[in-house]
């Protein structure tokens, strides 16, 4: 469980709590105010009585106050903590998961790794065990990560678009397992496999964009590794 979904989790039983007190409060609150004008109503002709009286209507009118600002405070404290579990709520279904994170992130690489050995395969610019071996390698990573499925704390466009790049990169990776010795040299299928990895790259630019991710400090981060 992850520390926003903790945090939602808080602010609903605190608003739970403070909608209950509200409740019990307003009761109190109803119930005093009724005892009130009930003691109003109430004279006596006794001096002692009297006093006993104007003592009660002190005391509840005191109690009265007391139970207005309880039951004001609680309704306001209800309100706060929904509106602040909404508020965490919406931000988490509108900020990617660390595990749909670290997929992104990751897949961004791979895909263009696997873009460049595809590149070397057609022009058989290195060895065919080596591509073919480091194809085989891409292709499994990116079958890995494409089996992902988004987190359900996203919106439903989210997860739409999570899934999709996702069902993309699995499609790559599983038809690339099957052909990896077979690419090399054959510029045919080397190209295949790139208008995969380039519609890959439509599905990957929408989760970028709903999400905010900024791939110009992806490239730099590579850059500087």
């Amino acid at each position: 469980m992850t520390v926003l979904e903790i945090t939602i989790r808080v602010l609903l039983i605190l608003t739970l709590l403070s909608v209950l007190l509200f409740i019990l409060f307003l009761f109190f609150f109803i119930k005093t105010a009724k005892e009130v004008k009930f003691v109003e109503k109430k004279r006596s002709k006794n001096t002692k009585r009297k006093r006993q009286l104007a003592r009660k209507r002190k005391q509840l009118r005191i109690e009265k106050k007391r139970m207005k600002r309880r039951t004001i405070l609680f309704m306001v404290l209800a309100t706060l903590f929904l509106g602040g579990s909404q508020f965490v709520s919406y931000y988490q279904s509108m900020t990617l998961s660390k595990e749909d994170e670290d997929v992104i992130v990751k897949s961004y690489f791979l895909l263009n790794d696997f873009d460049q050995q595809l590149e070397n395969a057609k022009t058989e610019s290195e060895s065919k065990d080596k591509i073919d071996g480091n194809i085989r390698y891409l292709a499994g990573a990116i079958t890995s990560y494409g089996a992902n499925k988004a987190s359900d704390l996203n919106t439903e466009e989210g997860q739409l678009a999570l899934n999709r790049y996702y069902k993309a990169m699995l499609d790559i990776g599983t038809n690339a397992m099957r052909m990896t010795t077979g690419i090399y040299g054959n510029e045919e299928i080397a190209s295949d496999y790139q208008a995969d990895i380039k519609r890959a790259r439509v599905y990957q630019k929408k989760v970028f964009e709903l999400y905010k991710v900024d791939e110009s400090a992806l490239k730099k981060s590579k850059s500087n590794s």
